[in-house]
């Protein structure tokens, strides 16, 4: 009896969230950080740790299903904030080369008006 008792606890509380799987949504959310989600995707980022404070403190009550549905939101929010990040740093970069593109530009016409 005792036996089905802790199996049917098991079943219910799910399996427990290792400290592996907080250390990777930690990571995620610093690689976020680390492409300049703070600038550019702040509200995705500020996900990504709510959901992340979430699943610690579900995972401390041992609601291990809980926290581990919010881990996977704090993941997906973090990858989410990174791409975020990453593109605006692309379109900022684009945005320079094309200046830079434009007055060479400029500055060839003026060379060849300089030959004529």
């Amino acid at each position: 009896m005792t036996l089905v008792l802790l199996a049917v606890a098991s079943v219910s509380t799910g399996q427990k969230v290792k400290d592996e799987e907080v250390t990777s949504v930690e990571l995620a959310i610093r690689s976020a950080e680390n492409a300049a989600a703070t600038q550019h995707a702040k509200p995705m980022l500020d996900r990504a740790r709510a959901a992340l404070s979430i699943a610690q403190s579900e995972r401390a009550k041992g609601r291990h299903p809980a926290a581990r549905r919010a881990l996977e939101e704090a993941t997906a929010a973090a990858r989410a904030a990174e791409s975020q990040a990453k593109a605006v740093d692309v379109e900022l970069r684009a945005a320079a080369l094309k200046k830079e593109a434009d007055a060479l530009e400029q500055r060839t016409r003026e060379l060849n008006q300089q030959i004529r």
